[in-house]
């Protein structure tokens, strides 16, 4: 009777908790799960903070680029009040005047004022500021503002593709209770089917979110 009883409770016991794979499959499903979700958290925090950092750098290249733009804007107002000014004084024949205000001017605007002199009177433009003045560049400072401008959109787009990546890895850390859930709810059926159905889905999801952490990485 007891030897019966014993056999009995055995059986019972190992119907209970279900083959020993399946206990630790699901000890193994849980592991991966847990250390996937662990990784993918921080990849998604390292990826935002680069995305905050590039977008910090966005703003400051776009605060760089409105300020060199300005900047330019007034140079180049006052050096083409100053030419005003100069012809001017050409006109009236004030020679120390005109001389006073060309050595106000820098270098560029001297070189193109040069060309412009050099013209017949026929052909001469009105101002010497003018896309046919092979002597005379837009100021520099122009330049480097357009280039401030384009390193603020890089940086811009950058910020936008980390965020986006980091959001899919959000998102499959979310995913992976799923895993959580359908692993720990197995020791609780006493249906194999049921155990193994529910072992199925957590491995599915484990397995989706490891090829979408590579793809997303």
């Amino acid at each position: 009777m007891t030897g019966g009883h014993g056999a009995s409770h055995g059986a019972g016991h190992s119907e209970m908790h279900g083959p020993r794979w399946l206990s630790i499959s699901t000890v193994t499903i849980l592991g991966i799960a847990a250390v996937l979700a662990g990784v993918t958290a921080w990849k998604s925090a390292v990826m935002q903070g680069h995305a905050v950092e590039n977008l910090t750098l966005s703003t400051k290249a776009t605060t760089d680029a409105n300020a060199l733009t300005q900047a330019a804007e007034r140079s180049m107002t006052s050096e083409r009040q100053l030419f005003i000014d100069f012809r001017t004084a050409l006109d009236s024949a004030d020679k120390n005047r005109s001389l006073m205000i060309y050595g106000m001017m820098n270098p560029n605007t001297r070189a193109a004022i040069g060309w412009w002199r050099e013209q017949p009177d026929e052909s001469r433009p009105t101002s010497p500021f003018v896309s046919a003045n092979p002597a005379w560049d837009a100021p520099g400072v122009i330049i480097d503002a357009k280039a401030a401008l384009d390193m603020s959109n890089e940086y811009l787009h950058l910020a936008e593709f980390q965020l986006g990546r980091a959001h899919d890895l959000e998102f499959l850390a979310a995913l992976l209770t799923i895993a959580f859930l359908a692993s720990g709810l197995t020791p609780l059926f006493e249906s194999l089917r049921s155990r193994i159905s529910l072992m199925t889905v957590s491995t599915a999801v484990v397995v989706a979110c490891v090829i979408g952490t590579a793809v997303f990485w």
